[in-house]
């Protein structure tokens, strides 16, 4: 006897202990699919300068349908094309994860209107894409319990097993409120860094205009920032002016950039430094003139690499 009532203790709680069990993998899992989505949209195309494009809007939406296509069985590792099948394991059934992503600011962050970067785009731009809020959720229920020990059958049991295991919304962020997910995780898009592929080319040489440089978002926002500035003035204009010397235009903007991979410098013929065809964008360092020689070879800013 006591045998057989310990047995119906400890098998109700082993049922459960798996379930439970099953229920903090699944909802681990519905967090992760929303985080999946917001570090998915930080590896896609957020503006484009050379056509205007500031805060591409389909970004937030296709990030979410990446995640919903991979985690439609809990398992981010291959798209499953959003099979809507549920999802069964040994006691716990969970249904499609619902991955729902927004374009919108987290909390109370204010947008960035372009006027503020940039004097020249005032009154035509605001920022579309700043920002998105990412949640996901599922329908959880435990099966394979049965009935035998509930009241009204055995009288063993005051209350109900099966209610214990009736359906319930997972979220993965807050609790839900009347089955909906109201709680998201927040995060900002695009940090303006000139990270992308195109974005971190080199820049050739340039005068007064982009083209013969490969990278030129950098090389047009510096002649902004050159411009907004007051270029360079017309002292020596007016200085040659005096002399009877020809004019010179001094807003010409020079640039020229180069990285780690062209060792930080340009090949400009035999015009720079005393006849040596290398310039240095920085650090500067002739070797054939000694008073310019830094002894910062193959460095950035004078660190050594």
């Amino acid at each position: 006897m006591e045998t057989a009532l310990g047995t119906m203790v400890f098998v109700t709680i082993l049922l459960f202990g798996i379930y439970f069990a099953e229920v903090g993998v699944l909802s681990l899992k519905v967090q992760e699919a929303a985080n999946f989505a917001l570090w998915n949209a930080t590896g896609r195309v957020m503006h484009d300068p050379q056509v205007n494009e500031w805060g591409r809007r389909g970004t937030v939406l296709a990030a979410e349908a990446e995640a919903n296509n991979r985690y439609a069985d809990f398992d981010g590792r291959q798209r499953m094309g959003r099979t809507g099948v549920a999802i069964q394991q040994a006691i716990a059934r969970a249904q499609p994860i619902q991955v729902d992503c927004r374009p919108e600011l987290p909390g109370n962050v204010r947008g960035l209107v372009m006027a503020a970067a940039d004097p020249d785009l005032g009154g035509t731009l605001v920022m579309g894409t700043q920002g998105m809020g990412c949640t996901a959720s599922s329908s959880i229920r435990g099966v394979r319990i049965g009935r035998y020990l509930e009241e009204g059958r055995s009288g063993f049991f005051q209350e109900s097993q099966r209610r214990a295991a009736d359906a319930f919304t997972v979220c993965a962020a807050g609790r839900a409120s009347g089955g909906r997910c109201t709680a998201r995780f927040g995060m900002l898009l695009d940090d303006w860094g000139l990270s992308g592929v195109e974005e971190g080319r080199s820049c050739a040489l340039n005068i007064n205009g982009a083209r013969r440089c490969a990278n030129p978002d950098y090389y047009e926002w510096a002649q902004r920032v050159y411009r907004a500035n007051g270029g360079g003035g017309n002292a020596g204009s007016a200085l040659a002016g005096l002399t009877g010397a020809d004019g010179v235009n001094e807003d010409q903007f020079f640039m020229s950039f180069r990285g780690e991979e062209d060792r930080y410098e340009e090949n400009l013929g035999s015009t720079h430094a005393g006849g040596q065809a290398r310039w240095e964008v920085t650090p500067f360092e002739a070797p054939n003139i000694r008073s310019h020689n830094a002894n910062r070879a193959n460095r950035w800013l004078g660190v050594p690499r």
